[in-house]
């Protein structure tokens, strides 16, 4: 049996999100294994720095700054990956945000997790809503029809869209995000459904408890973090980042060919 490998050597990768946590660990772990790889974010300080460890390990990597809830941004982007790099092989959908307050006020008792999380006293209102919204589910929509095309006229492609467990089960005062996340879900199955004949996979990895800054009140806590993990986690601890690029790998590689449509959980057994 000749050993399995995920050589992406020489295919162009667009990460989201790419500047810190999950989207960093993607980039550069999809870099290891070969490929060209499209750093965006819009914070440009930070894909920069993640090019630049792409770049001191040997490979090729570019940080484009993009809004990928805006489609002028998001064309302009991979308007930019094609006259670079003449194909795009891989789309991760990474970028996100989390926000944890009640839908409508708590009448007087404020929970513990309250305590933590800055605005928790303040209404959610439309901002809060739309913000999550089109943050994590219309930047998989604006960035997949963009980039599709060009993975049609080039013979296939792989897309990794980064999900969530919360599209399983409901998590208190995070609504909102449930929401999306099981909004990525389902688009998934839809997508691949729809491009499975031109030799498009699209697929989730959905993570559970990171140790990312997405929520900073909790992850710079250590304290907390541990009781959190201690609390939901049968593995009683949170992933780390590179562990959930690591599917991501496996997904955007041949050997994931005959896979599509699927959300692979990395959650230390909650789920379970």
């Amino acid at each position: 049996m000749e050993p399995i490998r995920f050589d992406l050597e020489g295919r162009t990768a667009i990460v989201t999100g790419a500047g810190r946590g999950i989207g960093r660990a993607c980039a550069l772990a999809l870099a290891a294994q070969g490929a060209n790889v499209v750093a965006c974010s819009r914070t440009q300080g930070q894909i920069d720095e993640v090019v630049r460890e792409i770049e001191a390990g040997g490979r090729s990597g570019v940080a484009l700054a993009a809004d990928v809830t805006e489609r002028v941004e998001v064309e302009a982007m991979v308007g930019e990956v094609m006259t670079r790099f003449g194909r795009i092989d891989i789309l991760v959908n990474n970028a996100g945000v989390f926000a944890m307050k009640p839908l409508v006020p708590t009448k007087g008792w404020k929970p513990s997790v309250g305590k933590i999380i800055p605005d928790f006293d303040k209404p959610f209102d439309d901002d809060d809503w739309f913000r999550t919204i089109n943050t994590n589910v219309t930047s998989v929509y604006r960035c997949c029809q963009a980039v599709v095309p060009h993975m049609m006229s080039q013979g296939g492609g792989r897309i990794i869209n980064i999900g969530s467990i919360d599209s399983e089960h409901g998590l208190r005062f995070a609504a909102a995000y449930c929401a999306s996340k099981g909004a990525v879900k389902s688009m998934t199955k839809a997508m691949a459904r729809e491009w499975v004949s031109y030799k498009i996979t699209v697929n989730c990895v959905s993570p559970g408890y990171v140790d990312t800054d997405l929520l900073p009140a909790v992850m710079h806590d250590e304290e907390i973090k541990a009781q959190t993990a201690k609390a939901n986690v049968p593995m009683q601890r949170f992933a780390k980042p590179e562990e959930v690029a690591v599917p991501v790998v496996w997904l955007a590689s041949d050997q994931a060919g005959y896979v599509t449509g699927e959300s692979i959980y990395i959650d230390g057994g909650v789920l379970a």
